[in-house]
């Protein structure tokens, strides 16, 4: 994970001249700005800050994004709404993941697959507006790097400060239960406290009977206690039973989404393919049909010129 650090995003500024040079104002001009004019632009603001070496120094580090880190950078900057939505969502799904909310996990999920098949779909369409390949590769990095968002506040805060020079990767699904899903400690029951006694007095002793029925009622009260303590252990085995299970269909959950999410950008890459050889072909097919009316035209002018040829031959032969 590489990425500067920011306390609160700023709008872009794209000018190339500057008064005293800030770093915090500079990070941002330089993200902001176009990839390839990155590494001119921090070489020119090097320059003015030349009299404090440490901020030259500083400057220095900033390295230039790769096309995917530029892509969640400008996706980042024109829709904080929808980076605001990541944040929700990744504390939702932390808390329905301490409750154990199926239904709330899966459609948190879902939502979630398509907030960021969304944010994916903006960087694409970047991508093709700064004329910049989309591959495979790249799409499935700018997916990661808001799924990162999502299950890790300081990746959130990487993608909202817009100052990636690289993407990011998700954390694993037991990130999730390792942070929220703990066994719910036992309520500590009440001890009621006897009120004080009196000094105790001189009393006749016992009659045989009544020790015998002291000495059951004791038996009695020691096996309550130990079926308590075990129904206890019953429910925290139930509790850690229920928790196992729940970090094996996250897991599974959350693979059949990743596998889902591959498949359905590589379709729409696919449609995308097809789009482009019909739009080829149309082409093509028009430039055929220009090229046959000339064919055409050709022939009726070569059969024209045989006839005139034939014709002159004929009136030169008919004159001697």
């Amino acid at each position: 994970m590489v990425y500067a650090n920011r306390t609160s995003v700023r709008p872009a500024r794209s000018c190339f001249t500057l008064g005293p040079v800030d770093f915090e104002v500079v990070s941002d001009e330089l993200y902001a700005a176009k990839r390839e004019d990155f590494t001119v632009l921090r070489d020119e603001r090097a320059k003015q800050a030349r009299p404090d070496r440490a901020l030259v120094d500083r400057l220095a580090v900033l390295r230039k994004p790769t096309v995917s880190a530029w892509l969640v950078n400008q996706v980042s900057r024109n829709n904080p709404e929808e980076i605001d939505q990541l944040a929700e969502l990744g504390d939702a799904l932390r808390l329905a993941h301490q409750r154990l909310a199926g239904q709330d996990l899966r459609d948190l999920s879902r939502r979630r697959h398509e907030l960021i098949e969304m944010l994916s779909k903006r960087a694409q369409w970047l991508a093709r507006k700064a004329g910049y390949a989309f591959s495979d590769t790249t799409g499935r990095q700018i997916a990661d790097t808001f799924e990162a968002a999502v299950s890790d506040e300081q990746a959130l805060e990487a993608v909202r400060a817009a100052r990636l020079s690289a993407t990011l990767t998700p954390g694993s699904p037991e990130q999730w239960l390792t942070a929220a899903i703990l066994p719910a400690k036992p309520v500590p029951r009440k001890e009621t406290k006897a009120p004080p006694k009196a000094p105790p007095k001189p009393r006749p002793r016992q009659e045989p009977g009544r020790e015998r029925l002291k000495a059951v009622l004791d038996q009695e009260s020691i096996a309550r206690e130990q079926k308590e303590r075990e129904e206890e252990e019953r429910r925290k085995a139930a509790r850690e039973q229920a928790r196992r299970e729940a970090e094996a269909a996250a897991k599974a959950q959350d693979e059949a989404e990743q596998a889902l999410a591959g498949l359905e950008r590589r379709v729409a890459e696919a449609a995308d393919d097809i789009a482009e050889f019909r739009a080829r072909l149309a082409e093509a097919t028009e430039a055929e049909r220009a090229l046959r009316a000339e064919v055409v035209d050709a022939r009726k002018a070569v059969t024209a010129a045989k006839r005139a040829a034939k014709a002159a031959a004929k009136r030169a032969t008919d004159t001697e």
